[in-house]
Order: structure tokens, then C-alpha cells, then sequence
């Protein structure tokens, strides 16, 4: 009995084993890791760091309709470690920087609307401010699926921190976010794409798992850090139809991925 027990094991072991490998395997190159800001209307503020809800509808529908599912950062994070894990054939990371309210009024509803995922990056100092998102909506959709990190408490470039200072910045947004989120908080994003030795080891030694840039391209395990993800920015002139078409063959072009950090939360 014992020796038909552990043959089961090793079965599913192997199934998973195998099937890791499939979608690796599919995606040579790396997975894509898509950044946005603000989807609204309205670009009075941010405008290159804008896009319309029509547009980020248009956008994700072509990802559905070409096979792409999202992913869980655990999934990713497997993935970098080379990790036994079950991938989609197309896997993408969704994430949005800084946790404004349109993320919840208008992004939230299309990312259910494709049984899409994400992850909202989230500022300290916005929680509960005004056309920032507040405690109810960070916990309402935490339980639908989206996953919380950390992005500083106050938005600081990490590069130009004392030690205490990059202690309270990672230290402090995680507790915020565990109560708001009900849910352990593993990522982190840099303000600003800025890090340097000091801020990568502040974010590990908080506890998170991995942390993300504004580097471009894909991430592929053995090559980057999982504190050094990179991510794919997209703008409100991004042409994405061109994006799209590279990012279907797995292979992006850097021209498309340039990134100009922003200026203001």
C-alpha cells in the first residue's frame, strides 16, 4: 500500500513537473509584466500616465482573445526560482503603481469582466485619501483576487534614505496593507524604478519575496532578480497594438519599453 501510495506522489509530481516545464518551455524569452498607472478620463494630472477605460478595456481584450491569462506574483516568483509550477501557455502580470480610486471604479470592474488579476501597488499615505483608494475598497478587492503591495509609505526616492528611513518605508506599508487587505503583503515596487544596495536590502529584510522596477523587458529565471523584476509601462500614446504583437511572439523590442519615471504620486 505504502509503495502504490508513493507512486501516486511521484505521478503528480511529475504531471507538475511536466507542465512547468510546458509553459516554460512555450515562453523561452521570459513573462511580461505590464505596468499602469491611472485609467480614467480624466488626464489633468498625469496625463502620460493615463489611460481611458475604454482603451484599457481594448487592451486587455486583445490579450484574452489571444490566450494570455494572468497571473499570481507567487506564480512569477515560482517561476524566477525555477520552482516546480503550473503556468498558462501565455502568462502576464498585471500591476498598477500608486492606488489611486480609478483603480477600484474603473479598472476593477474590466479586470473582472476578463477573469483577469492584478496587482495594485500601494502608497502608505494614499490609503483612505481622497481619489486614493480607501480601506474598503483595497479589502473588497483583495477578497476578489487582486494581491496588495507595497510601494513606500510615502513615496520617497529609496536612493536618497538613511537606514531608519527605508526601515519605516518597507516595514510600515506592509503592516497598513496586511490589515487593509486581510492578506499577507510579498511585493514591493520601488518609487520612482530608484533602488540602489541599501533599499534592495531594506525590501528583503521587511520580508517581501520580490520587488519590482521599471527596468524593460521580460523576466527569465537565471538572469534576473526576483528583487529586480522588470515591467512593460504603458502610457496613453503606448502603441499597443505594436506592443501586442511582440509581446504574442515573446519578443519585445526595448524601443517599445522605455520608461521616464514620474513626478508626482
Amino acid at each position: 500500500m505504502l509503495a502504490w501510495r508513493q507512486w501516486i506522489c511521484l505521478l503528480a509530481v511529475l504531471v507538475i513537473s511536466m507542465a512547468a516545464n510546458t509553459a516554460a518551455a512555450q515562453y523561452q524569452n521570459g513573462i511580461p509584466v505590464l505596468l499602469y498607472h491611472h485609467v480614467s478620463e480624466d488626464k489633468r494630472d498625469l496625463p502620460r500616465l493615463t489611460v481611458t477605460p475604454a482603451e484599457f478595456e481594448r487592451q486587455l481584450a486583445l490579450l484574452k482573445h489571444a490566450g494570455f491569462q494572468t497571473i499570481s506574483p507567487g506564480q512569477l516568483l515560482a517561476y524566477m526560482k525555477q520552482e516546480p509550477v503550473v503556468l498558462p501557455e501565455k502568462p502576464v502580470l498585471i500591476t498598477l503603481d500608486d492606488g489611486y480610486e480609478d483603480n477600484y471604479t474603473n479598472a476593477f470592474p474590466i479586470l473582472k469582466q476578463f477573469d483577469f488579476s492584478a496587482v495594485i501597488f500601494m502608497v502608505g499615505v494614499n490609503i483612505d485619501r481622497e481619489e486614493r483608494l480607501s480601506s474598503r475598497q483595497i479589502g473588497e478587492m483583495s477578497a476578489a483576487g487582486i494581491s496588495f503591495g507595497g510601494h513606500s509609505v510615502t513615496h520617497r526616492d529609496m536612493t536618497v534614505l538613511t537606514g531608519p528611513e527605508l526601515v519605516r518605508e518597507t516595514k510600515d506599508i506592509k503592516k497598513l496593507l496586511k490589515k487593509a487587505a486581510a492578506k499577507d503583503v510579498d511585493v514591493f515596487s520601488y518609487p520612482y524604478g530608484s533602488y540602489d544596495l541599501a533599499a534592495w536590502e531594506a525590501v528583503a529584510a521587511a520580508g517581501y519575496q520580490a520587488a519590482f522596477t521599471v527596468l524593460p523587458g521580460l523576466n527569465k529565471p537565471g538572469r534576473d532578480n526576483v528583487y529586480l523584476l522588470r515591467r512593460i509601462p504603458i502610457y496613453d500614446n503606448t502603441d499597443f497594438n505594436a506592443l501586442f504583437r511582440l509581446l504574442d511572439a515573446n519578443q519585445p523590442k526595448t524601443k517599445l519599453l522605455e520608461y521616464s519615471p514620474e513626478y508626482s504620486e
